[in-house]
């Protein structure tokens, strides 16, 4: 039996192996998906560990997405482009990196075609594989808080999409022009914080689309302030379920079954 899986931390709230269990099943393959580290586990040990073990493939989540590249043999064109990884394929025992967070994200998103000007908050490898993806119609700005790491943030935008990275507080002044806003950081994960106010939404365009990629059962609250403030917002499912139907294709060379996905999330 093929072995697949997640590392990440944390990771025991990941939807993933339900719903990637629910399309290995109606393919009627014989492999398995499951978590793959411990809280607190390094990364060197995590992927000795899977070398060891042969894993047949895995996606990578926060905060290994960029961390992974020294221990992956190989990088296709995307993720080499972005310097970020969530799928991992072993091909004759190579262990090879591939980026599908961008294009499952825009696939996701509805009437692309109305959003020009789009705003990420956050700077990691999430915000790099959408804007890795993005449609040549938007237009991109991106904004992180000012953190030790914002420098280093800064240099890669530049040298890898010609981006400026602004600081969040310059957020606000943008607001009003917005199409489409994007919180790229991990803050709602572990707790029930929003990276901007409610008072910061009542900013936002009148009919701008928000989207947050935390995912919890219950709303994040940043999603919970731009439903106060009468904006359409749309959570990291859709975008899970595409990036995982593509990472899916990848391992198995086989078309993910989308419905059978969704009724496990």
């Amino acid at each position: 039996m093929d072995k697949y899986g997640l590392i990440g931390d944390p990771i025991t709230h990941s939807k993933s192996p339900r719903m990637q269990m629910a399309a290995i099943k109606s393919a009627k393959l014989n492999a398995t998906y499951q978590l793959l580290n411990d809280h607190g586990e390094k990364l060197s040990a995590i992927m000795a560990r899977l070398r060891k073990s042969n894993v047949a493939g895995f996606n990578v989540t926060t905060p290994f997405k960029q961390t992974i590249i020294p221990f992956l043999d190989e990088l296709d064109v995307t993720a080499a482009k972005i310097q970020a990884v969530n799928t991992v394929k072993n091909v004759d025992g190579k262990l090879i990196g591939f980026s599908t967070d961008g294009s499952g994200f825009w696939q996701s998103v509805p009437e692309i075609e109305k959003l020009i000007n789009v705003a990420i908050i956050g700077a990691g490898g999430a915000a790099k594989a959408i804007i890795g993806a993005a449609p040549l119609t938007v237009n991109i700005q991106v904004f992180n808080r000012e953190s030790p790491a914002f420098d280093e943030h800064k240099a890669q935008l530049a040298a890898l999409f010609g981006l400026e990275l602004q600081p969040l507080s310059q957020l606000l002044t943008q607001l009003e022009s917005v199409d489409l806003l994007i919180n790229a950081t991990s803050v709602g994960l572990h707790d029930n914080v929003s990276v901007l106010s409610e008072a910061d939404f009542e900013l936002l365009k009148a009919n701008a689309l928000v989207i947050d990629l935390v995912y919890r059962h219950a709303q994040t609250r940043f999603l919970e302030y731009a439903r106060k403030t009468e904006h359409q917002t749309m959570s990291g499912l859709p975008m899970l379920v595409m990036q995982g139907a593509h990472s899916f294709k990848i391992w198995h060379d086989k078309i993910a079954d989308i419905k059978s996905m969704e009724l496990y999330l």
